[in-house]
């Protein structure tokens, strides 16, 4: 190989992965495959286990199977360690696929083979994905667990920075579902500090959302609305619809009605071009709620109708709490009564 050996080449290619450089890691596997027919058994074995990964990242998942397949071809083979890799890289797929509960069950066959002896980098990579696992399954105790263990082996390494904030992002989700609200705080706050430094603008406009539904639980909106306008600001289209929704909310809490009607309004047109039926609700039910109140009650029940549809129990359970409060209030007790069962479920 051109001025790096095989051995470490397949080393900055793994790191590349684990820090989600794509371009970096498509740069290297460009080199490396050219000479795939050189490769002895041993690195056969090795190259095509960060293959599966590489081709996880960058979400080829079934050219990520293939290269699995391949792997196996080579499992009479395999050192522990290599197992390990095996089990961890098929779990990394079902974690990219949502398939979470499939995800766990393959990596703790990982588990199985992890020792001492790993990179304190593996190691924290392997708690990470799993707290991160555990977080989507809304186990929440088990996430923090492994996420505060993923901490203690990325903390003492300064390239694994990145890692470290995804960290401490998730750390600070977890304590802010438990309602452990200055641990959270202190959590991402670490993380937002760690995002800047290594200037990762994903992960920066992440740990800014999180600080702003911190606040806004805290009953801060004002607060919150610095930190939604740097998470807005950092045009990341996978938290966009998210952001402009609590942002208008925020707006509206705080009486400026101009700013919220134009986050509203951007926000519900793009779920609208993005085909979001989800969040096409959520925005036209928050619009009801502070400016069009003669069609709060119909909208409202139409749009917990279409979470009960869709299955989507933390909606249905959010917003028939929120409309049965309006019916206690109103003295409207039998509607009152069937949106509080609603809640419950």
């Amino acid at each position: 190989m051109e001025h790096l050996g095989i051995a470490d080449q397949l080393h900055n290619w793994t790191l590349s992965i684990q820090l989600d450089k794509k371009e970096a890691a498509h740069s290297i596997y460009e080199k490396l495959n050219k000479h795939i027919v050189e490769y002895d058994t041993e690195t056969l074995a090795a190259y095509f286990l960060i293959e599966s990964r590489y081709h996880t990242i960058v979400g080829n998942l079934q050219e990520s199977r293939q290269s699995l397949a391949k792997a196996r071809e080579y499992e009479e083979i395999f050192t522990e360690l290599q197992h390990y890799k095996l089990f961890f890289a098929e779990g990394f797929i079902y974690y990219y696929e949502k398939q979470y509960q499939d995800a766990i069950a393959t990596l703790e066959k990982a588990e199985k083979y992890m020792s001492p002896s790993m990179e304190p980098a593996e190691i924290g990579e392997f708690h990470l994905i799993k707290a991160m696992v555990y977080y989507f399954l809304d186990i929440t105790s088990l996430s923090a667990v492994h996420a505060a263990k993923a901490v203690e082996n990325f903390k003492t390494l300064e390239p694994l920075s990145f890692l470290l904030a995804r960290t401490e992002l998730v750390l600070g989700m977890n304590h802010l579902d438990m309602s452990d609200y200055e641990t959270a705080e202190k959590h991402l706050l670490t993380a937002l500090s760690t995002c800047k430094k290594i200037k990762n603008h994903s992960l920066l406009a992440s740990a800014n959302l999180n600080l702003g539904v911190l606040y806004i639980t805290r009953g801060l909106p004002a607060t919150a609305i610095r930190y939604l306008e740097d998470a807005l600001a950092g045009k990341q289209k996978r938290i966009e619809l998210n952001v402009l929704f609590l942002l208008a909310d925020s707006y509206w809490k705080t009486n400026q009605a101009g700013k919220a009607m134009q986050a509203y309004s951007e926000g519900f047109q793009k779920s609208l071009d993005r085909d979001n039926t989800k969040m096409k609700w959520e925005f036209a039910m928050l619009h009801k709620k502070y400016e069009d109140r003669d069609n709060f009650e119909i909208v409202w029940k139409e749009g917990i109708e279409y979470f009960r549809r869709v299955n989507d129990k933390y909606n249905v359970r959010t917003y028939s709490k929120e409309l049965a409060q309006y019916y206690t209030d109103k003295k409207q007790y039998e509607h009152a009564t069937t949106y509080y069962l609603l809640a419950l479920i």
